[in-house]
């Protein structure tokens, strides 16, 4: 047995030992007197000394007495019993230990060597073992004197630091850079083999909305949960991570075929979608997940990556592989439609509002609701850039019926703030429209706002009217009959027929932009909204020229017969307190 620090205080330990032993110009009693301080001064160093002889007629010759605060066993059984040393040794650090002894033993090198012993009560205790080979004035080797250092703590400290930087504190599941080390280890190891790693990424669906609805701490409690089913669910030899926030990363190291990472991609989705008994609460989630098979360390992750996307972009619970068909554009628009589901958990949606003004007398008669979205990462993303995808998608049905509460909202209460009635306008797509409930969502944004029906107008283009066919104008007829104003937005650009038209309980018509953009430059132009205007004028319609940015371009539609206009030179989309403050400066202006 041996022990740690330098070689030096052990030769010097020894030296005095020996010195004491055969001073012959020393009485006995000083002899003893000095055998007695020295002994002293041992028991008071903070380790504990040892001496051993080489023979193994008697193991231990001497033990001091910090041995047993260490493991828990006297001085005597140390000395006494000459196997207990070798039992006392972890079972892992065992063979190499005695190795090391025995190295030590034969060439009379240093012994320096750290282990883990067992003390009486089980406990793991950390050693340093440092020790030499005492020799006799031949050179013959007398016995192993050496030093135990407990460095226990130091290991406990060396762990703990180990697992913050590999593993994740609130799961115990690896860190994203521990993974990185895994995956890149696993490929390397399957080159080498007939058979393929496989990663399946893991995005939980609707994790922001319980951290907003019962706070972070009932959330880590549910990443804890998820993670711990995580991990008993994968097969040997896998292992799983969370790289951040509610996405999880398993590594699946050996698969013949896909089909097993299937196998096993089914089984995460069932462990994920259980219910959990979270704080007197049981909460459930969906996930979705992507599995990629081969490939680089760089590359499995980023097409399970872009996998996980297509999945989420199905919606619910699923899965999907990726293929080679998963291009950019495709991935693209499976990233941007995950994006747009997390955008409505997330309440990352916005409403903007632009005046809309009647031109004589010239004053502010309502607001567009115009939708903003404000991506975490990306910025302000253009509604042209997300509209169509939410449409094609149908998450325009949620998020429409988001942006009518809101607006509505919005309109009782500058109502109540300006003591005037002002309307305001929300735009409506095909999908929304066809939406068996979508009557009952109008209905329901007015109740809430207690919104008299006459201020909401409707917004619907031409091509919207077309696309939804008979159902349109039996839902557009119940509106009407409810008090619903609806504007034709956009019109001129679509196909729809004067006859079609006719037959549609429209109360506005929004003249679009591309026909008012010009009107002060070219004949033309002048020429074609005059046609578009005497339309309008023939249906009975209130006319709204859209895109008015200049006063030239005002004066026009004016003295064309249009009864309103919408543009810059109005006013452009502002957020909500900013218009609030703009319509409450124009109504003490009109009041001086």
């Amino acid at each position: 047995m041996t022990a740690g620090g330098s070689s030096r205080p052990i030769r010097t330990l020894v030296d005095c030992g020996q010195h004491v032993e055969t001073a012959d110009s020393a009485e006995a009693g000083d002899t003893r007197e000095i055998e007695r301080r020295y002994r002293a001064l041992v028991e008071q160093l903070p380790l504990v000394v040892y001496v051993d002889a080489l023979d193994k007629s008697s193991s231990n010759i001497f033990t001091s007495e910090q041995i047993e605060p260490l493991l828990g066993y006297s001085v005597d059984e140390w000395r006494d019993d000459s196997d207990l040393f070798v039992r006392t040794l972890h079972p892992d650090d065992r063979e190499r230990v005695l190795a090391a002894h025995g190295r030590t033993h034969k060439t009379h090198e240093p012994l320096s060597i750290e282990y883990r012993l067992l003390g009486r009560d089980g406990r793991v205790v950390h050693v340093r073992d440092e020790g030499v080979i005492v020799l006799d004035d031949d050179g013959e080797p007398l016995y192993l004197q050496g030093y135990l250092l407990d460095i226990t703590a130091e290991r406990e400290l060396q762990e703990q630091l180990r697992m913050q930087a590999l593993f994740d504190p609130l799961t115990g599941l690896a860190n994203r850079v521990f993974f990185h080390e895994q995956l890149e280890n696993a490929v390397s190891i399957r080159k080498e083999g007939g058979h393929q790693t496989a990663l399946v990424f893991i995005d939980l669906n609707e994790f922001k909305q319980i951290n907003d609805q019962y706070g972070h701490s009932v959330g880590d409690e549910v990443l804890a949960v998820l993670g711990d089913r995580l991990r008993q669910v994968i097969r040997a030899g896998d292992s799983v991570a969370r790289l951040g926030g509610d996405e999880f990363v398993v590594l699946i190291t050996s698969v013949a075929e896909p089909a097993e990472a299937a196998i096993v991609a089914e089984r995460l989705l069932e462990q994920l979608t259980r219910p959990i008994d979270v704080a007197g609460r049981q909460l459930s989630l969906t996930a979705s997940v992507g599995i990629a098979v081969g490939g680089n360390a760089a590359a499995l992750l980023k097409q399970a990556d872009a996998a996980m996307y297509r999945a989420k972009g199905n919606g619910d619970a699923d899965y999907a592989f990726y293929d080679d068909e998963l291009d950019q554009a495709a991935l693209n628009r499976f990233k941007r439609l995950a994006e747009l589901r997390e955008a409505i958990e997330r309440k990352e949606f916005s409403l903007a509002y632009q005046p809309v003004v009647n031109l004589e007398p010239l004053e502010v008669v309502g607001l567009e609701a115009l939708l903003r979205w404000q991506h975490p990462e990306l910025g302000e993303i253009a509604p042209l850039d997300f509209i169509p995808l939410a449409e094609e998608s149908g998450l325009i049905v949620p998020i429409g019926r988001w942006v009518l509460q809101e607006a509505c909202f919005y309109a009782a209460r500058l109502r109540d703030f300006l003591g005037r009635d002002l309307g305001i306008s929300v735009n409506v797509s095909a999908r929304q429209l066809q939406h068996p409930e979508f009557l009952e969502h109008v209905d329901r944004a007015l109740e809430r706002a207690d919104l008299p029906a006459h201020l909401l107008t409707l917004e619907l283009t031409e091509s919207v009217l077309v696309a939804s066919g008979e159902r349109a104008e039996q839902q557009l007829g119940i509106l009407k009959a409810r008090g619903v104003r609806l504007a034709l937005d956009d019109f001129g650009t679509g196909y729809a027929s004067l006859a079609y038209l006719q037959r549609l309980p429209v109360d506005v018509v929004k003249i679009d932009r591309s026909f008012t953009a010009k009107i002060d430059s070219g004949e033309d132009d002048l020429a074609l909204l005059e046609g578009i205007v005497g339309l309008g004028k023939a249906l009975g319609l209130e006319l709204v020229a859209e895109g008015i940015e200049r006063n030239a371009q005002q004066g026009i539609v004016q003295n064309l017969g249009c009864h309103g206009a919408q543009g810059f030179h109005f006013g452009r989309p502002e957020a909500a307190a900013v218009a609030t403050e703009a319509l409450t400066q124009a109504s003490l202006r009109a009041a001086s």
